[in-house]
């Protein structure tokens, strides 16, 4: 089950008529509708192209995306996690915003991260089991293979 419509409707940052968002979920459950709300003129799912997060190059162009919101999706990558952050990061435009939930992580863990990735934390919290978080993008990744998500490596 994704977060609730309002729960991610507050912390998505708005968009224009010619922004695009990208919605990735685990299931392919998200509704793209809510999000027209904040303006965007483009939304995409995930879903769409059918391609593996954790191996498959993302068909969108680099910096093309005002907005990903990526819900409960990374706590089932069981192969490779960076990689989908790495090609986040790649399709994410400079100062724009990646929206993150997950149930596996804290929210230290989820800092982490989106530090690790060149993304300054503008929002984090919990609600109840659920960690919530926003990135803007301003730098580049660092490690691409941390060691507490990784700690076999």
């Amino acid at each position: 089950m994704l977060p609730t419509d309002d729960l991610l409707l507050a912390i998505v940052p708005p968009g224009g008529p010619g922004d695009f968002l990208l919605v990735m979920d685990a299931r392919g459950e998200a509704d793209p509708s809510p999000f027209q709300r904040l303006g965007y003129g483009h939304i995409v799912s995930s879903q769409s192209g059918h391609f593996d997060l954790e191996r498959d190059f993302y068909p969108f162009p680099n910096a093309h995306f005002k907005a990903i919101v990526c819900c409960d999706l990374l706590e089932t990558l069981i192969h490779d996690p960076m990689y989908m952050m790495d090609e986040i990061h790649r399709v994410l435009r400079p100062g724009c915003h990646l929206v993150l939930t997950t149930r596996r992580y804290t929210l230290e863990q989820i800092r982490g991260l989106l530090d690790n990735c060149g993304l300054e934390v503008t929002h984090l919290e919990k609600r109840g089991d659920r960690v919530c978080a926003v990135g803007r993008k301003v730098g580049i990744l660092r490690e691409r293979y941390p060691s507490w998500l990784y700690p076999k490596r």
